[in-house]
């Protein structure tokens, strides 16, 4: 197979005109017929259809683009990847996250730090958002995991992935028995108002949101306790006591099995995950494949 004859039968496929294919080419069009009609003889049937106006891919010419679009793809992916580890050599990126990111980093960073091993990386830990935020309007951070909504004055973003929000029960409150046979129930929160909630720190920027989503549904929730982590409030709710917002991704295999999640239509909760960095800021190759990396994991969660 000849890569140069799969470029022209996927051009003359785009533009269905074997002229405007040559002249997109740059090429004489009877070079560019002749190509295809060699092709052709070698694979004893014919591409394209030319007697309909414009030319469409026959059966035989369908399958072939489809493939040869395949090993196109995969040779631009592959040097893409190359052209990433070639410009990425001698670049510094300085990361920043939450737990925001725990669901995602467990994948992300050790393919990433294996990937670009060679290259400087400075990866830290922070207790909230806001002190991400605060780091990159500085510049002493070139890319931080953030979610939204959040003041994004001075900041751009990528979007990296959506998480629903959902109130966490222990597997044996009576809820949960009421619902067993349902994967995530929805109920109504004022079922929850008598509930003792494990609820974040008044410094981070979800407890104003929560607080914002009970005072629409008409009532003040009962404080157990207050928490700067998932993984706290989680624990919590898994032996027993009280009740959380949660997000499935932040539960942990051990305790997936003691806690129930419910659907109370917090849709304002809900948590968009970004890559954020300093407006107006040029990333260098490596935090550009950060971003690229953080993306094609988010797809396979």
């Amino acid at each position: 197979m000849n890569l140069h004859r799969m470029e022209l039968v996927l051009k003359v496929a785009e533009f269905r005109s074997f002229t405007k294919a040559a002249e997109a080419l740059k090429i004489p069009q009877p070079s560019l017929s002749q190509s295809i009609l060699s092709l052709e003889r070698e694979l004893g049937t014919q591409l394209f259809n030319r007697t309909s106006n414009p030319i469409s891919l026959t059966r035989a010419g369908k399958i072939y683009a489809s493939k040869a679009k395949v090993i196109f793809d995969a040779i631009n992916d592959l040097k893409s990847d190359i052209s990433e580890i070639s410009g990425v050599k001698n670049d510094k990126i300085r990361i920043g996250f939450s737990q925001n990111g725990y669901n995602l980093l467990p994948s992300l960073l050790p393919m990433f730090c294996k990937k670009f091993k060679d290259s400087d990386l400075q990866i830290t830990q922070f207790s909230s958002a806001l002190s991400i935020r605060e780091m990159l309007l500085q510049g002493d951070l070139d890319v931080g995991m953030l979610i939204l909504p959040i003041d994004m004055s001075g900041l751009d973003g990528v979007k990296i992935l959506t998480q629903k929000t959902y109130v966490a029960l222990s597997s044996t409150h009576p809820l949960s028995l009421e619902f067993k046979n349902e994967s995530v129930p929805k109920i109504d929160i004022s079922r929850l108002k008598e509930e003792r909630f494990i609820l974040p720190n008044q410094s981070l920027r979800s407890a104003e949101q929560i607080d914002a989503f009970f005072a629409a549904a008409g009532f003040a929730p009962k404080v157990l306790c207050r928490t700067e982590t998932f993984d706290i409030a989680n624990a919590i709710v898994a032996s027993g006591a009280g009740a959380c917002f949660s997000i499935p991704q932040m539960i942990k295999e051990d305790k997936a099995s003691r806690i129930k999640l419910f659907d109370v239509g917090a849709r304002e909760l809900d948590n968009t995950l970004i890559i954020a960095y300093k407006k107006g800021k040029r990333l260098n190759h490596l935090a550009q494949a950060f971003i690229k990396t953080a993306r094609k994991i988010s797809n396979e969660i």
